[in-house]
């Protein structure tokens, strides 16, 4: 079944043991109705209703083909959260799809946020927060969770569609935070302009190690449905398109030595970065680097078949190679 089971298994034996490791991918393969709490590295916090596993996915296009199935949740309840390796410089990544079902309960006029990444299981930042607005509802961000802080977009985005939600969290001076609603360049090596960037607030986080759900109460929390999770350190790690789209447009791309044994060189015509994504037979993503005229090590990699798609300035194309 689209190989799913063979990518939800490999996921679920690496994320047995507690941290996820970045990239991080949550395609939600588990059995639809089930508790989504204690699957897939997933811990409960809080008491009260579980967030579900809901059945089908949701899609958006131009992004890698989803997987598995979605969760629903709405009101208040368990925060289901996923703890990764704690980055503590750079920039920090998540998109998943989400589709507003309701936002009926939502009487709160700060509305309440349902998404975001962490520090601990109390410490948010980037959280992404849903208010009624005319027939449909506002998206919000904030750089934790202070009701006066959060910024919203003036657009009425509409019920029961779905979006690619995009939010960043910079450990750097700025200790910004930024959101992308449905944004364009997906796999390119660099973020485009965000819809929207805030450093309103007092509350800095000097690491990022966790991704949550949240279930506020009955007056904050929108009825969604949440898909497709990915947390990386780079734009193209939560973007990845199909692989094979705009093939040949890197013009000159030139990847080799094909066998390979442990560097791989990936050059074009143009002297750009390149973000370059390794792919086993079984579609999970094993490398993902980005290099500007140096080898890519690939030494730690078994025998075999594999997949590369290279990602420069917004072009993207694949090449099949043999590891020795």
């Amino acid at each position: 079944m689209k190989k799913i089971y063979f990518i939800g298994a490999l996921l679920a034996t690496s994320l047995s043991f507690g941290q996820a490791t970045l990239p991080y991918y949550e395609p939600f393969n588990y059995t639809a109705a089930s508790n989504l709490g204690a699957q897939g590295g997933w811990v409960n916090v809080n008491t009260g209703d579980e967030v579900l596993v809901e059945a089908g996915n949701l899609s958006y296009t131009g992004l890698q083909a989803s997987l598995g199935n979605s969760v629903k949740f709405d009101g208040g309840g368990i925060d289901p959260q996923q703890a990764f390796t704690a980055q503590t410089s750079g920039i920090v990544y998540s998109s998943f799809i989400i589709k507003v079902v309701s936002v009926t309960g939502v009487t709160d006029p700060n509305g309440g946020y349902s998404y975001g990444l962490a520090d601990t299981s109390t410490n948010f930042a980037s959280t992404v927060w849903i208010k009624p607005l005319g027939a449909g509802f506002q998206f919000g961000i904030n750089k934790a969770t202070a009701t006066g802080d959060t910024q919203y977009l003036p657009t009425e985005y509409a019920l029961n569609t779905n979006y690619l939600v995009v939010i960043a969290y910079d450990l750097g001076a700025t200790k910004a935070s930024s959101i992308w609603i449905n944004p364009t360049n997906l796999g390119a090596v660099s973020a485009p302009a965000s819809t929207l960037t805030t450093t309103t607030g007092t509350t800095d986080r000097t690491q990022i190690q966790r991704v949550f759900l949240r279930q506020d109460s009955a007056t904050e929390t929108a009825s969604v449905v949440i898909d497709e999770i990915r947390v990386g350190t780079t734009w193209a790690q939560v973007t990845p398109v199909p692989l094979g789209v705009a093939e040949n447009n890197i013009s000159g791309l030139k990847v080799y030595p094909n066998p390979a044994k442990s560097s791989l060189f990936v050059t074009s015509d143009n002297f750009e970065a390149k973000q370059v994504e390794i792919y086993n037979v079984l579609g999970k993503m094993v490398l993902s680097t980005t290099v500007t005229n140096a080898p890519v090590n690939v030494s730690t990699l078994s025998s075999g078949v594999y997949m590369v798609k290279v990602t420069e300035e917004g072009k993207t194309a694949t090449r099949k190679i043999v590891i020795e």
